[in-house]
C-alpha cells in the first residue's frame, strides 16, 4: 500500500544552489530616468537560458521571474545598489511561460498549455506542488499563437492575450473563459489599469497596417483577419506606432504610486522590437485617441513585461530575444529608475481643427518654444491584406509620403502648463508627429493619432479663422484587393512527386530535398500553419541576398500580388503565397548543374530562419 505521507509531504529541495550576481546602476545625471541592470547568472548547473517571459513581486520586494524555456526563479536583493542579487531556482518544466502573477504568496504561471499554480508548501524556496489552475483556453500548435501576459483585477479575475482567441478574461476559479475582443495580431501581453481599462498592442502585418495600441472594448474587433474574420467593421486603435518607432510591441503597465516622476495611472507602453518604453497620453476631448512620448533609455533585450516595485516604486522590465528585435542581449531584467530630476513632458492633448493643445507636467518657458522650433508632419495607413502599409499622404491618399504642416504660432497658456500649436491646415490623420528643438523637454518627439478633430481652439490672442486649403479625405482608406499574379510553374508537364510541408516555428518540415540534375519534378507544398508561406528556390549561394531583397519588400506596393517573391535573377523557381490550411503544386525541371541550391520562404520576416537545401546530384 502506498505511503500517503510520502506521496503528499514536501521533500528536501531539488535545487539548493543559490547563485549570486552584482548589478550595474545607470548614471544619476543627465536625465530624469536611467536604467539599472540586474546581471544575469553566467551559467547554472542546469544550463539555463534566460529568455524572460514575465515577472512579479512579493510584498517584500523579492521577485519571481519565468523564462520561456520553462523555469521560474526567485530573485532577491533587488535593493538600491543591486550589489548582492541572489537567484534560486523555484520551478522547471513549464511550457513556454509568457505570463506570471503572484497572488497571496503563490505563483501563477501562464503557459501555452495552462495556467499552473505553483505552491511552496514548506516555504523552502522551491515549488512543491504544480497544480493546473486552468486550461479553459484553447491551445494552438501554430508557431505564432502565443499566450501572453497575466493580469488580475480586484474581483480576482485573470486577463491574458491569446494569438489564437483574442483578449481573454478568466473567472476567479479558473473554470470560465470570456473572449472580450478579437482581431489582434500576435499580441504580446496586455495592461490592466486602475479603473479597469485594458490596453493591448499588436504587431504590424497582414490586416494590421502598423503596430498599434488599442483600448479593449467588449465585443470589439480590431482588424486582424480582415473580411475572412466575419466582421464588417473594425475598432480603430488609440495610437499607431510607426515602424521606425516600434516595429514589434510588448506589453503595457500603468504607473503606480508617486515615486516615478509621472502621475499614477499613466499608461506605459513597452516595445519588444526597439527595447524601449513610451508614456501614453490621451486626447482629453476625444478619449478614443492617444499619443506616445518616448522615454529615455534603451533596454538590452526586447521588452516583454513591466511591473512597478512595491518598495522602491520604480519600473522593472523583463525581456528576451528570440523574435525580431534590435536589442543586443538574449534576455534582460532591468529597472527604469526616476532620478529625481524635473520631468517636463506632455501629459495630455487635444487635437483641434486648427492645431494641438498640449498639457505639460511642468510649466514650459515661452522664450524657448517659438513656432520656428517646432515641426509637424502627418500621414495615414491603409488597411488590407498586404504585410503592413506604407505611410500615405493625408491630402493625396493615393501617394506615399508625409504632409509637412505649417505651425503658424505657438501660444503659452496657464503659466506654461499648456501650449497651443496653431496648425490651421491640420487634418484628421492616423499619425501626427510633432518635433521640438527644445532641450528642456523629456523627449523632443510626440506621436499622436487624430482620427477626429475637436472644434477649433479660440482662446488665445489674435485668433482668426483660417479656411482649409484641402478638402478632408477619409482616414486610412482600405487597400483595393490585389489580384494574385499567375505562377507559370503551376502549369506544365508533371514529373516525379516531391512533398514539402511548412511547420510551426517558421520552419519547413523537410529541410533537405534531393533530385537529379535536369530531373522533372512536381513539388506539392502544403501549409498547415496559421500564417502564409511560399517556397523559393534560389541560385547556389544566393540565400542571404534573397533574404535582404525580401525584407525590403515589406509594404511595397504590389508585393502581396507578387506573392512576396523578390525581383531577382537568382530566383529560379517559386510557388504562389500559400494561405493557412492550403496547398499548391508546381512543376519544374531541376537545375542542370549539380550543387546545393537554397530554398526559403520570403514572406516578410520568415526568410531569416525558414530555409532548406535542394541537393542536385
Amino acid at each position: 500500500e502506498p505511503d500517503a505521507a510520502f506521496m503528499t509531504d514536501s521533500g528536501p529541495p531539488q535545487w539548493p544552489e543559490v547563485l549570486e550576481t552584482a548589478g550595474v546602476r545607470g548614471s544619476d545625471t543627465g536625465s530624469a530616468y536611467t536604467i539599472d541592470t540586474v546581471t544575469l547568472p553566467a551559467s547554472t548547473p542546469w544550463n539555463s537560458v534566460f529568455h524572460f517571459g514575465d515577472h512579479d513581486f512579493f510584498p517584500n520586494g523579492d521577485a519571481a521571474v519565468c523564462t520561456i524555456e520553462g523555469e521560474v526563479w526567485l530573485v532577491s536583493g533587488l535593493d538600491d545598489g543591486l550589489q548582492k542579487v541572489r537567484w534560486k531556482r523555484f520551478a522547471a518544466g513549464l511550457h513556454q511561460p509568457l505570463g506570471l502573477k503572484i497572488v497571496d504568496g503563490d505563483v501563477y504561471v501562464l503557459g501555452r498549455d495552462q495556467i499552473t499554480l505553483l505552491k511552496d508548501v514548506n516555504r523552502n524556496g522551491e515549488a512543491d506542488q504544480y497544480r493546473c489552475f486552468s486550461n479553459a483556453y484553447q491551445t494552438s500548435p501554430a508557431g505564432h499563437d502565443f499566450i501572453t501576459g497575466l493580469q488580475r483585477d480586484n474581483e480576482g479575475r485573470f486577463y491574458f492575450a491569446s494569438g489564437n482567441q483574442g483578449i481573454c478574461r478568466l473567472s476567479p476559479e479558473g473554470d470560465k473563459l470570456e473572449v472580450l475582443a478579437t482581431g489582434f495580431r500576435n499580441p504580446d501581453g496586455l495592461g490592466l489599469g486602475p479603473k479597469g481599462e485594458i490596453l493591448a498592442a499588436v504587431q504590424e502585418g497582414d490586416w494590421t497596417p502598423a503596430s498599434m495600441l488599442a483600448e479593449v472594448k467588449p465585443g470589439g474587433f480590431y482588424g486582424y483577419g480582415g473580411p475572412a474574420a466575419g466582421k464588417s467593421e473594425r475598432e480603430l486603435p488609440l495610437v499607431y506606432l510607426p515602424r521606425g518607432l516600434d516595429n514589434s510591441c510588448g506589453g503595457q503597465v500603468f504607473v503606480e504610486g508617486e515615486k516615478w516622476g509621472l502621475p499614477a495611472g499613466t499608461p506605459i507602453h513597452l516595445s519588444f522590437g526597439a527595447g524601449a518604453a513610451f508614456a501614453v497620453i490621451r486626447d482629453t476631448l476625444l478619449p478614443g485617441q492617444a499619443g506616445v512620448v518616448p522615454l529615455p533609455g534603451d533596454f538590452s533585450s526586447g521588452a516583454h513585461r513591466g511591473r512597478f516595485h512595491p518598495v522602491d516604486g520604480q519600473l522593472w522590465v523583463t525581456g528576451s530575444a528570440g523574435w525580431g528585435t534590435y536589442t543586443p542581449d538574449a534576455g534582460c531584467f532591468q529597472r527604469l529608475r526616476y532620478t529625481g530630476a524635473p520631468v517636463t513632458t506632455p501629459l495630455a492633448f487635444e487635437a483641434r481643427e486648427n492645431g494641438v493643445l498640449i498639457t505639460f507636467s511642468q510649466p514650459v518657458s515661452a522664450d524657448r518654444l517659438p513656432a520656428a522650433d517646432w515641426f509637424a508632419q502627418a500621414w495615414s495607413y491603409r488597411y488590407g491584406a498586404a504585410y503592413g502599409s506604407d505611410e500615405f499622404s493625408v491630402r493625396q491618399p493615393d501617394t506615399a509620403g508625409h504632409d509637412v504642416l505649417e505651425i503658424t504660432s505657438v501660444h503659452v497658456l496657464e503659466g506654461g502648463r499648456r501650449l497651443f500649436l496653431e496648425i490651421p491646415q491640420l487634418m484628421a490623420s492616423d499619425t501626427l508627429h510633432l518635433h521640438s528643438r527644445s532641450r528642456g523637454l523629456l523627449a523632443q518627439d510626440v506621436y499622436l493619432t487624430a482620427h477626429k478633430l475637436s472644434p477649433a481652439f479660440t482662446d488665445f490672442p489674435g485668433y482668426t479663422m483660417v479656411a482649409k486649403t484641402s478638402a478632408a479625405v477619409p482616414v486610412a482608406p482600405a487597400l483595393p484587393e490585389e489580384k494574385p499574379m499567375p505562377v507559370k510553374w503551376e502549369e506544365g508537364e508533371p514529373g516525379r512527386n516531391l512533398r514539402l510541408q511548412a511547420t510551426t516555428g517558421l520552419q519547413y518540415a523537410e529541410k533537405e530535398l534531393e533530385v537529379k540534375a535536369g530531373e522533372r519534378i512536381s513539388l506539392v507544398f502544403e501549409n498547415p500553419d496559421v500564417v502564409p508561406h511560399n517556397w523559393i528556390l534560389g541560385a547556389v549561394g544566393s540565400v542571404e541576398r534573397l533574404v535582404e531583397k525580401a525584407n525590403r519588400m515589406i509594404a511595397e506596393p504590389g508585393a502581396l500580388a507578387r506573392h512576396y517573391v523578390p525581383d531577382s535573377d537568382e530566383v529560379l523557381v517559386h510557388t504562389r503565397l500559400v494561405e493557412p490550411a492550403k496547398s499548391t503544386t508546381i512543376h519544374f525541371t531541376a537545375p542542370a548543374a549539380p550543387g546545393d541550391y537554397p530554398y526559403l520562404c520570403t514572406f516578410p520576416g520568415h526568410g531569416m530562419i525558414m530555409r532548406g537545401v535542394l541537393h542536385v546530384k
